[in-house]
C-alpha cells in the first residue's frame, strides 16, 4: 500500500523530496521504496530529467490503474479492521533508551507476550537512526524523553512525567545529612548520565545543576546507568539521576535532600 501511494505521489510531485514530505516519510525511505517497484516492475518508472522525474510509458499505464487498487485494499481493510493481538505473528521492533530498558523493558516484554504470544519482539537502545526507522515503519514504537527535535509527522504522547535527583551511596559522606548545601556538593566529583541520541553531553542535567547555582566537577559521563552508579559508588560521586528509571534498592542509593525538581 504505502509503495503504490508513493509512485502515486511521485506522478504528481516528480521530485522524491515533497513526496517524502507529503507522505510523511524520509527521503531515503522514497529512495528505497521506488528502487523496490524498479526491481520488481524491471523498469525505472520515472526517469529523470532536468531537476525533476518523469514517468515512463509503464508507469503512465499503472497510474490508471493503481487508484482503484487502492480503493479496493482500503474497502478490504476497513472491513477487517478489528484488531486481534493474539494473532499477531512476525518480529516487531522496540525501540527503549537504555534507561527505560532496565526499569521497564521486562514488565514490557511480559506483557507484550502475554497479548501477543505467537510475536517476536525486538527491544533495542534508541539509536541515531530510530527516527528514520520510525518514520519508514520499520519500528513500532519509540520510547524516550519528550524532544522537539523530532519532527512533527512523529506523534509524542506522555507516558508518565519523570523527576531527577541527586543520588548518594550509602557510604557517601552526604548520603545521611538532612540538609546539603551548595558548597556541600561542590566539594564531590560528579558522575553525568547521558541520554543517547537526545542529550549526548549530559547538557540538560548539567543545565539543571547550574541553573540551582551548582558548578559540577563532572568526571565521568556515560550513557550507561549500571557504569554510572559503579563509578558513583567506587569514587564518592553524586549521581544526577531519574527517580523513575535506574535507582534499585540493592544499589544503595537514595536522594540527597537537594533535588533537581522535575
Amino acid at each position: 500500500m504505502r509503495a503504490v501511494k508513493v509512485l502515486l505521489n511521485l506522478y504528481e510531485t516528480r521530485n522524491t523530496y515533497l513526496t517524502a514530505e507529503q507522505l510523511n516519510l524520509s527521503q531515503s525511505a522514497v529512495a528505497r521504496t521506488l528502487a523496490k517497484c524498479r526491481n520488481s516492475f524491471d523498469d525505472p518508472l520515472y526517469i529523470r530529467s532536468s531537476n525533476q522525474l518523469s514517468p515512463t510509458a509503464l508507469m503512465e499505464s499503472l497510474v490508471e490503474k493503481l487508484p482503484s487498487l487502492i480503493e479496493q485494499f482500503e474497502k478490504i481493510i476497513d472491513d477487517n479492521s478489528e484488531f486481534y493481538p493474539e494473532r499477531l505473528t512476525g518480529c516487531y521492533q522496540i525501540y527503549l533508551n537504555r534507561h527505560t530498558q532496565l526499569a521497564y523493558g521486562e514488565k514490557l516484554f511480559d506483557f507484550l507476550s502475554e497479548q501477543a504470544p505467537s510475536a517476536t519482539w525486538y527491544i533495542k537502545g534508541w539509536e541515531s537512526n530510530a527516527t528514520e526507522q520510525l518514520l519508514d515503519g520499520r519500528a513500532t514504537i519509540g520510547v524516550n524523553y519528550y524532544s522537539e527535535a523530532l519532527p512533527n509527522s512523529i506523534c509524542q504522547d506522555i507516558l508518565f512525567r519523570d523527576e531527577f535527583a541527586l543520588y548518594a551511596d550509602r557510604d557517601h559522606p552526604l548520603h545521611h545529612c538532612d540538609t546539603v548545601s551548595v558548597e556541600d556538593l561542590e566539594k564531590y566529583e560528579f558522575v553525568s548520565l547521558a541520554i543517547p541520541s537526545l542529550d549526548e553531553r549530559s547538557e540538560y542535567i548539567d543545565y539543571g545543576l547550574q541553573s540551582l547555582g551548582v558548578n559540577p566537577t563532572i568526571r565521568l559521563q556515560t550513557d550507561s546507568i549500571l557504569l554510572a552508579m559503579k563509578m558513583a559508588k567506587k569514587r564518592s560521586a553524586i549521581l544526577p539521576a531519574s527517580m523513575a528509571t535506574v535507582i534499585d534498592k540493592k544499589h544503595n542509593f537514595k536522594p540527597i535532600s537537594f533535588g533537581l525538581g522535575g
